[in-house]
């Protein structure tokens, strides 16, 4: 067996939150997307110090994508757009959403509302107008499938102040309501990572930043990423 690559699965298949040695190649094969572009708002640089044994620091957007173009049918091409910080919706839009249009996929990834949380103010209407208007444009165009990731509980990550916690876990609510109430209006499936986290110490998923996952974090955001792809695919 080749060596294990830590961008990939837990190589000795203890952690169940994670993709399993060829868990990756059975979920994606057979995929009926020929052209994914995965997006959004999550900064491409890992944290100077975030790796966990086994979980080599790599955003779990960039492991979504590679996973897609090596698990994935041979036909099947994928763009992962990068930003070089995290971005907010408003941002998305107007930085990354041309070229994910042209580059003409049926599906989408898109990684939503991280920065939102984190910034110094937070207005739920503009984080749903923003979604909307960005999730109307990929369905208007090529998308028959978009995917919008929500984060983990940053309030449970032990980076948040005490005094800020009740506020930052407000916002993560009303983030989630929002965000579910679009793609259900769009027709688009929503991956909250937040529900995905239950039973999951959560101080395990980040780093020593604020607002950055380690890479456990990252290797766990990507497994319930492609298995609730997989989950779509098989039920479309």
């Amino acid at each position: 067996m080749e060596d294990h690559d830590p961008n990939g699965p837990d190589p000795h298949g203890l952690d169940p939150q994670v993709l399993r040695p060829g868990e990756a190649e059975e979920l994606l094969v057979g995929l009926p997307w020929r052209r994914a572009v995965v997006f959004g708002g999550c900064e491409a640089r890992p944290a100077p110090v975030a790796v966990v044994r086994d979980h080599r620091a790599k955003p779990w957007p960039e492991r979504v994508a590679c996973l897609l173009r090596q698990a994935g049918p041979p036909e099947l091409a994928c763009l992962s757009l990068r930003p070089r910080r995290d971005l907010v919706l408003s941002e998305v839009r107007s930085r990354q959403l041309a070229q994910a249009l042209a580059f003409e996929a049926d599906l989408a990834v898109l990684a939503c509302g991280g920065a939102d949380l984190r910034a110094r103010s937070f207005d739920p209407d503009v984080v749903e107008s923003e979604l909307s208007r960005i999730l109307a444009s990929l369905k208007g165009a090529t998308c028959r499938d978009a995917a919008v990731v929500s984060p983990f509980d940053w309030s449970g990550s032990g980076q948040v102040a005490d005094a800020q916690r009740d506020r930052i876990r407000t916002r993560q609510r009303l983030l989630v309501e929002r965000v579910t109430v679009v793609t259900l209006r769009h027709g688009a499936l929503h991956i909250d990572l937040m529900a995905y986290e239950k039973g999951i110490d959560a101080k395990r998923l980040w780093s020593a930043h604020p607002g950055r996952l380690n890479g456990r974090g990252h290797a766990v955001a990507a497994a319930a990423v492609v298995r609730a792809l997989a989950d779509q695919a098989r039920t479309r």
